[in-house]
């Protein structure tokens, strides 16, 4: 029982230790989680998509149109340029891409809900979605937000490899724009979103207390060591 003890304490001191040395994406990541549930407890489903989506400008038009691809295959790009810079990192990322894919993949199959432009045309025929210039709107598999959980995956992997909490702050606010482009382009909920950021993060957090356990001595190397010694 005192081994029980002991063993739950300790588990909650990394717990708290990791909190403390990760709270500048924690914090905001909780303040962003609870404010979308009050929004979609207190709001009908179409109501709170077309106040999400109401802020449309030419500019956000363009920003949100390329940016949403920072969730998509963006970061097995990032991925393979980290080898250069290690490979402990660039393999973190690369497998929590790989298990948040395969999750979000799995999930869509399971659910297959509608998107908003099947949502809204079935329910809401007469109200018409903003649509963005070369933006292909998907009509089903809407839950959970693939792109989202991409995003929130990469960038809460990020902070785990940087020291700096301001950086830590800026990688949850690309995040968030990230799972905010899906609704701005209508392919996407709230809850969608919402869901998805949460798969993301549980996906790194659980990947990171596995892997820091591993003996990878390799891993602390690049293919920079690779190309120095064949130069030698």
């Amino acid at each position: 029982m005192h081994g029980k003890n002991n063993a739950e304490g300790k588990y909650r001191k990394a717990n708290m230790e990791h909190f403390k040395k990760y709270y500048a994406f924690y914090i905001p990541y909780i303040i962003f989680v609870i404010s979308l549930i009050v929004l979609i407890l207190t709001n009908e489903k179409a109501d709170l998509h077309l106040w999400l989506t109401s802020f449309h400008t030419p500019d956000a038009d363009d920003f949100f149109r390329i940016y949403t691809n920072v969730g998509g295959s963006l970061p097995y790009f990032i991925a393979g340029i980290l080898l250069f810079y290690r490979y402990r990192l660039a393999v973190f990322v690369l497998i929590t891409q790989i298990a948040s894919s395969l999750f979000s993949v799995f999930v869509k199959q399971t659910w297959n809900e509608p998107r908003p432009i099947k949502y809204f045309a079935d329910n809401y025929p007469n109200i018409q979605l903003h649509e963005v210039a070369g933006v292909h709107l998907n009509s089903y598999h809407s839950f959970p937000s693939g792109h989202t959980i991409t995003a929130f995956a990469f960038f809460m992997a990020l902070s785990f490899f940087t020291k700096r909490s301001y950086l830590h702050f800026l990688y949850f606010i690309l995040a968030v724009l990230v799972g905010y482009s899906r609704i701005y382009l209508s392919q996407h909920f709230a809850l969608d979103v919402l869901v998805g950021s949460i798969i993301g993060v549980a996906v790194s957090v659980s990947w990171q207390n596995y892997y820091k356990t591993l003996p990878l001595k390799w891993a602390d190397g690049s293919l920079r060591d690779v190309f120095s010694r064949k130069k030698g």
